[in-house]
Parts: C-alpha cells; structure tokens; sequence
C-alpha cells in the first residue's frame, strides 16, 4: 500500500463555471487533510463519491489546511465548521500560518459564526476557538497524525502558503496561488509529485511553467487553470477531478 495518497477534489480557478475550486485530500495511515475549504465543498465532495476511494463528506475531514483567505479558497470553510458543531459535534482541527490564521475570523468568517440564539431567545457569543481546534503552523516540520507538513510563502495579493507534505519516505507539494517563483519551483521539485497552479494576474503563467527541465515538468501536475485552458491538450500534465494519485 502506498505511504502517501493524494485525491482531487476540484481543479478550477475563482471564475470556473466548469469546475470545482482547486482543493484536494492528503492521506497517509489514518490521517486525512482536506487542503482549502472552497464553496460547495460539500457537493464537491459528495460529487468525488467513490472515485479515488472511499466516499467522503463532511463528517470525515478532521483536519483542514488553509492556504490563504480568498474566497474560492476558504468559502466553505462556514459550512464545514457549522456542519461539525451542529450535525456531527465533532470539531475539525484548523491549520494555517500564523499570517493566514491573523484574519481569518475577522475577515471571513465572524460576521456569520459569531452569535447563536437558543430556542428561547438568549444568544451566545463565540470565536473561532468555539468551532474548531486552531493549529498555527510553525516554522519547519510539523507532524499531523501519520503526515508532516512544511510551508513556506508564496508572492501573492495577500498571505498565502504553500505546502509540502511528507509520509513514509513519499513527498508531495503544492504551490497554492502564486506569481513564477524559480525558488518555490526548486523547493517543490523536492518531491516525488506536486501540483503547481496556472492561471492570469498575480499567478504563474503557462509559459513560464513550460520552459523548466523536463525532468521537472514530469513531477507536475497543473491545478487552479482557467476554464479556456485545455487540459486535454495541455504542454504540461493537467489534474483532473476525482484522480487519485499514490506515491
């Protein structure tokens, strides 16, 4: 059995009308992380079903990764956190660098989450802390269950964090949305496989993707692509919804 295993869930930008939002599940052992929490997350998820795997839904993701704030990457982070107190009692474990954590209620999620009424009319007030178990990533390696995980910053509008995960000797990256970084690319390439967004603005154009070494290219996967990109005629490997990969 594979060390470490890598299901796609959504592989579209923030204007797709052809896809789910770029988010995909990272498994080793018993240990399942859900990077990003984008809108619809529970009919993205239930739209994987079983392919891939096991079905999965909001009751199974116990421990969620958020890169950065924009809405197609944390708008169904409401929904998870609301579906974990209310249906399952069940609190998610909430990862993010500290920069990312710093705005993340305030700017996203209390104007929502942060009153609930009783039956009888009396409200409460709550935090984030109420709703989840929030875990600032430090710097370096941190272990979550079976997986460890490092970070670092990308260049991007606003605070943003890609990812490197680790389990039995597999290694697996992710750039989260980001400008053409050399650097991130070689830190990336560390791995045995990662996904590396492309898309317009403050993000890395096609071009620059496709003129690296191919022995580069042949770890990558293209994910968060604009509806016009093709995938099926991409120069460089494309993911699709509901693949699954092991390393």
């Amino acid at each position: 059995m594979s060390s470490l295993v890598v299901r796609v869930v959504g592989v579209g930008d923030a204007f797709t009308t052809r896809h789910f939002n770029a988010s995909f599940l990272v498994e080793a052992g018993a240990t399942r992380i859900l990077v990003d929490a984008p809108p619809a997350l529970g009919r993205a998820l239930g739209d994987l079903g079983a392919r891939g795997g096991p079905p999965i839904g909001l009751a199974d993701i116990d421990h969620v990764v958020i890169t950065h704030l924009h809405g197609d990457h944390v708008g169904g982070l409401e929904q998870l956190l609301f579906y974990r107190r209310f249906v399952t009692g069940k609190r998610v474990a909430l990862h993010a660098a500290p920069e990312v954590l710093a705005g993340l209620w305030e700017t996203r999620l209390r104007g929502g989450m942060d009153t609930l009424m009783s039956p009888d009319g009396t409200r409460t007030s709550l935090t984030l802390d109420d709703y989840a178990d929030v875990s600032p990533l430090a710097a370096g390696t941190n272990s979550i269950g079976d997986l460890d995980l490092e970070w670092r910053p990308t260049i991007h509008h606003i605070p943003t964090s890609a990812l490197r995960f680790s389990a039995g000797g597999a290694r697996f990256g992710y750039s989260a949305d980001t400008a053409f970084d050399p650097t991130l690319i070689d830190w990336l390439a560390e791995a045995d496989l990662f996904f590396h967004e492309t898309n317009l603005g403050i993000h890395t154009p096609l071009a620059s993707l496709v003129g690296l070494p191919e022995d580069v290219k042949r770890r990558m996967r293209l994910i968060h692509y604009p509806d016009f990109h093709d995938p099926e005629h991409s120069p460089i490997v494309c993911t699709h919804e509901g693949e699954r990969f092991e390393i």
